[in-house]
């Protein structure tokens, strides 16, 4: 039942105008940093190729990174690492330029995940250890690599579950806005996506497809003598007796009120036909305990492979109200470009079964 919520982490992070202008947003404020510190009274002299070369990358990224596919942009993060490995190696003494390690480790473990956390602090592990060999021992001792390497795998894990955790709250969301919340059945919107699925697959197989509407007969008098909250429960019970007699691939949902919609991929009329009655048979069958006793009027249609789902839904209703019509608790079959045929309850229970 999972699907996307759009927009979508996953499109956000597959979003090359946004990687390009925050990867800009990166260099640019390195740039700026090193661009500082070089004119701060005191402060050792600063190596300007990395700043010149933050420089460039931000107004090349800036003009042409939106336009770039998501693999050539890939290289920044550990082109990123490089330039500050470069820029420490060049300071003298034990500064504190090491933190900027941070920015590409959280960028690239943002846009690229596992696979470019583990790359990216390898990129940092190798180029920070040959920045701190090029340093006189007074500031290259082994304490100042284990503290990057221990600062950038924690950031890249925080980063990794924050991921993970909003991942599962956008599945959450996903199921939650094509879901019935009193049934547990899908909603009319997560009928019609599941629906468009299986009309697809009819049409590329020409294979049969069938409708099921199922009314609740009289339900307003239920309301109006129990109460809405038993009326609640009795939906409910619908609900679930739709869910445990539909096939895994049947598609259940509650389009509003007391009506519900099954969709039944790989099936004809009379399969439908079938599965109608033996859904009424279990309601009548059950026990509902405090629960007034309730039935349902069914309408039934299915064509091969059909182009529209609306004129199957259209002409499930119309079935249904007809069973309606003819004094409720029972089947209306509608063929495709048929009259509609209708049977008293019991009878084709018995056919069926028997």
């Amino acid at each position: 039942m999972h699907a996307s919520v759009n927009p979508s982490l996953h499109t956000f992070r597959l979003d090359s105008r946004l990687m390009a202008f925050t990867a800009a947003a990166m260099y640019g404020g390195a740039g700026l940093v090193g661009a500082v510190e070089a004119i701060i009274p005191g402060d050792p002299p600063i190596a300007m190729v990395p700043v010149a070369g933050a420089a460039v990358i931000t107004v090349m990224l800036l003009l042409l990174g939106p336009r770039l596919p998501r693999w050539l942009l890939a290289p920044l993060g550990p082109l990123g690492v490089v330039l500050i490995a470069n820029s420490l190696a060049a300071t003298p003494g034990a500064g504190d330029g090491a933190v900027l390690y941070m920015w590409p480790v959280l960028w690239t473990t943002f846009f690229y995940g596992r696979r470019g956390a583990i790359v990216v602090l390898l990129c940092v592990g190798v180029a920070h250890g040959l920045a701190l060999l090029s340093l006189p021992p007074s500031s290259s001792y082994p304490g100042r690599w284990v503290d990057v390497m221990a600062s950038g795998s924690v950031v890249a894990a925080v980063v990794l579950m924050l991921l993970h955790r909003n991942r599962l709250l956008i599945d959450q969301l996903a199921d939650d806005a094509r879901t019935d919340a009193l049934t547990g059945v899908f909603n009319r919107r997560g009928f019609d996506e599941r629906a468009r699925i299986e009309l697809a697959r009819a049409r590329r197989d020409r294979d049969a497809i069938a409708v099921v509407t199922f009314d609740i007969d009289f339900f307003k008098r239920v309301n109006d003598e129990w109460g809405h909250q038993i009326g609640d429960m009795v939906l409910a019970r619908l609900g679930a007796i739709l869910k445990a007699e539909a096939r895994d691939l049947d598609v259940v949902a509650r389009f509003g009120g007391e009506e519900f919609v099954v969709l039944l991929p790989s099936c004809d009329s009379a399969c439908a036909e079938v599965f109608a009655t033996r859904i009424r048979a279990v309601l009548a069958a059950q026990d509902p305990g405090a629960l007034p006793t309730v039935r349902v009027s069914a309408g039934v249609t299915a064509s091969i492979a059909p182009e529209d789902l609306n004129t199957l839904l259209r002409a499930a209703d119309a079935a249904m109200y007809e069973a309606k019509r003819a004094g409720r608790d029972r089947t209306v079959v509608v063929e495709h470009e048929a009259p509609p045929r209708h049977e008293e309850p019991g009878r084709l229970l018995a056919a069926r079964l028997s």
